[in-house]
């Protein structure tokens, strides 16, 4: 559960009152280290160093800490010895494991939490919090200028709301954007310097790389779907009320687990796609609960039962998706049992609590009731059409909400995960991340900030054109494959509209090449739209009897949106390779539309 904790934090100019750590570009304080500080804990140390040198000016000292001669102001980074002699009210050995304090103690501040990323998260929180630094993307940050720098007095505590936390686009796995945006998922390059993560074995969709076909069809057909009466492993699953398969199983998955000791959850999880076994055992199973669910749920806590003892540490991970959504009637995973609930179904034009998301609210509320370690796989991109606009920006605020209200205590927000380029993909991560640490700020708000920080003055049209396309769906069920011709947002009226905006977007920034760049990226998807649909617009354009807006050459318009898809950016960007999730490139995508003339 989210929590923070705040008292005493009166902003004041009153040099009394506040704690100075630079004044007229001079540091007035060094930053502590401790002895026994981690890899994370002394990353911290610099990352402070870095950023408040390039907010003041000033030159920041790290220095070893002498309990014996403490200086008369410091920032004291992590939990060490002088921590607790300074701070002696935190309850330090009641930390969590990303717990964050901020205090101010006389001339003291304390930037420390629990291992082994609190401390780190701490000094980003107040990077963040007190010194207005925005990590947009790893090409685009915002960093305060002032060469006097003022903390008010602080005593605050948070604790993250999920206890995983993956915001899965694919400029997200940067280390240092994870790390400075509270990403602690699988997927991320974060090694022990930037706190590590949590590490799965065998992400998702496990069944037959624990039991290869390939392998033990042939001398244990019994351990593969009974289905219409015959066994078989293409597109099926395993018969999961097997004993001797459950016996073998619990084997194979202590197998993984000591040849990966750093993981802490490990995926026992359905093939993607259906195939569910038949036989007579499962099918009771199923009856039973009322779900196909059942005898999954039934297999991986048979498994996480007997393994507990030795890897006490461990939570045994499955999925509640397609098939197995429904939950169980009365079989309750066991407490180390995570079932992971998949929204891939839903309309992501409207929030989960709308009418059209009943289904999924349903299968939420009745697993939030049966299980402790409740996790959630969303889905915020269209897979089929990376690069197309997909107005779901206003309900990703309001779904984290949701799945924290029901109990939900991991987020996996599946996005472009393939490659740069992706529509809105900056800030759907930046919105998300933040929202998975906090997830009762105003997303509205959080909209706007990125937009300014990373847009400029560009971010006025873009937001318009935000409000365009979410009015223009929000009576369409749109899902995370929705193809360009039925999408209402994108006829010819709204793209219209939408072009006129870009174009204005565009001009405001002309003069600034880096804002220029980032619009453009972000004007392709539009663009995209057009293409795929240019004979059904250029129709729709003269039963209306407007004008057309766009080049008369569908050629000319595919090179342009080219040239930039495939054209270099700032260090950190990569040009793109994917234009959807089945690897279809930008090269031929252009080949396909210009062959189709």
């Amino acid at each position: 559960m989210w929590l923070m904790l705040v008292t005493g934090m009166v902003l004041s100019g009153s040099p009394v009152q506040a704690l100075i750590l630079a004044e007229r570009g001079r540091a007035k304080c060094p930053i502590l280290l401790q002895a026994g500080a981690t890899a994370a804990e002394r990353h911290a140390a610099e990352e402070l160093r870095l950023h408040l040198q390039q907010i003041t000016g000033a030159a920041f000292e790290i220095r070893e800490a002498d309990a014996n001669a403490l200086p008369p102001s410091a920032i004291v980074i992590g939990p060490g010895e002088i921590a607790k002699r300074l701070f002696p009210d935190v309850a330090w050995d009641a930390l969590g494991s990303e717990q964050v304090i901020m205090r101010t103690q006389g001339r003291y501040l304390l930037l420390a939490g629990g291992r082994p990323r609190g401390t780190l998260y701490a000094v980003y929180r107040f990077l963040h919090t007190y010194c207005g630094v925005r990590w947009w993307t790893p090409w685009a940050s915002t960093i305060p200028r002032r060469r006097t720098l003022r903390i008010p007095p602080l005593n605050v505590s948070e604790q993250p709301a999920f206890e995983y936390r993956e915001p899965f686009w694919y400029h997200a796995f940067d280390g240092d954007w994870a790390a400075r945006n509270y990403y602690n998922g699988h997927h991320a390059r974060l090694d022990e310097t930037r706190g590590g993560k949590i590490q799965y074995v065998g992400f998702v969709h496990t069944f037959y790389a624990l039991v290869p076909p390939q392998e033990y069809f042939e001398k244990h057909p019994e351990w593969f779907s009974l289905i219409n009466g015959k066994r078989q492993w293409e597109r099926a699953q395993l018969c999961t009320s097997n004993p001797e398969l459950r016996a073998f199983l619990v084997e194979r998955v202590r197998e993984w687990l000591k040849a990966n000791p750093q993981a802490s959850i490990i995926s026992i999880s359905q093939n993607d796609w259906t195939g569910a076994c038949q036989c007579d055992a499962c099918r009771a199973i199923d009856e039973r609960e009322g779900t196909p669910a059942g005898s999954v749920l039934e297999m991986v806590n048979y498994i996480a039962e007997r393994l507990e003892p030795e890897f006490p540490h461990v939570a045994f991970d499955t999925l509640a998706y397609w098939y197995t959504r429904r939950a169980t009637k009365s079989l309750r995973p066991r407490p180390n049992v995570i079932v992971r609930l998949c929204s891939i179904e839903c309309n992501f034009a409207q929030p989960l609590e709308h009418p059209s998301n009943e289904a999924f609210a349903r299968d939420i509320r009745d697993w939030s009731r049966l299980t402790q370690r409740l996790y959630v796989w969303d889905y915020t991109t269209n897979f089929a059409h990376y690069i197309m606009p997909h107005p779901n920006w206003f309900s990703l605020g309001a779904n984290v909400r949701f799945f924290h209200r029901h109990g939900v205590r991991g987020l996996f927000e599946q996005g472009a995960y393939q490659s740069h380029g992706a529509e809105m993909a900056e800030l759907r991560a930046w919105v998300l991340a933040q929202l998975l640490w906090n997830p009762y700020q105003d997303d509205q708000k959080l909209i706007d900030e990125f937009l300014q920080g990373y847009y400029g003055k560009a971010a006025r049209s873009i937001r318009e054109y935000l409000n365009l396309m979410h009015d223009a769906a929000k009576d369409f069920y749109m899902g995370c494959f929705t193809a360009p011709d039925k999408a209402p947002y994108l006829r010819y009226e709204v793209l219209a509209k939408a072009e006129a905006l870009w174009e204005q977007a565009e001009r405001a920034v002309q003069n600034d090449p880096d804002l220029r760049w980032r619009v453009q990226i972000a004007r392709l998807p539009v663009w995209y739209a057009w293409l795929v649909n240019w004979e059904r617009l250029r129709q729709e354009c003269e039963q209306a009897g407007a004008k057309w807006v766009m080049p008369l050459s569908r050629k000319e318009l595919a090179q342009k949106w080219l040239q930039i898809a495939t054209g270099d950016g700032p260090k950190g960007w990569s040009r793109i390779t994917h234009v959807n999730e089945g690897g279809l490139t930008p090269e031929k995508f252009v080949e396909t539309i210009l062959n189709a003339n």
